[in-house]
């Protein structure tokens, strides 16, 4: 019990000073240029899927993105709204319905996401390519 309760002490801790480390270090402006990306998991079905991409994020809270999915010779296309918060998380959200939850690094160069849609399991990561 004693270990359990250290453990938690400490994992509180932790993201407490991750928490305060980035406060205030990123918004929407964090979030500029051209990305690409991969993510893979499991739809609502529960098969999986596997997914690459390019988005451009204008550094106003909007974005459109070209995106190919493993066994799909076709590629589509959507577009949407992000906001990014003082603590480098954010959302985005897509006509398509589709909405992410995500952490970006304060330099904006990167971000890891994950899918809130409900049954979909999606994960991945978007690198920035230019800042334009």
């Amino acid at each position: 019990m004693k270990l359990y309760a250290m453990t938690v002490v400490a994992f509180a801790a932790g993201a407490a000073f991750s928490s305060a480390a980035f406060a205030d270090e990123c918004s929407v402006a964090t979030l500029k240029g051209h990305y690409t990306y991969w993510a893979q998991g499991t739809d609502a079905a529960g098969k999986a899927t596997a997914e690459v991409g390019q988005e451009h994020f204008d550094g106003a809270g909007n974005l459109s993105m070209t995106s190919s999915t493993a066994g799909t010779a076709e590629f589509s296309q959507d577009k949407g709204t992000y906001t990014v918060n003082g603590d480098c998380s954010g959302t985005s959200t897509y006509e398509s319905g589709a909405s992410y939850n995500f952490f970006v690094a304060p330099s904006g160069d990167n971000f890891v996401f994950t899918s809130t849609n409900e049954g979909i399991v999606q994960a991945g990561e978007d690198t920035r390519v230019d800042a334009e």
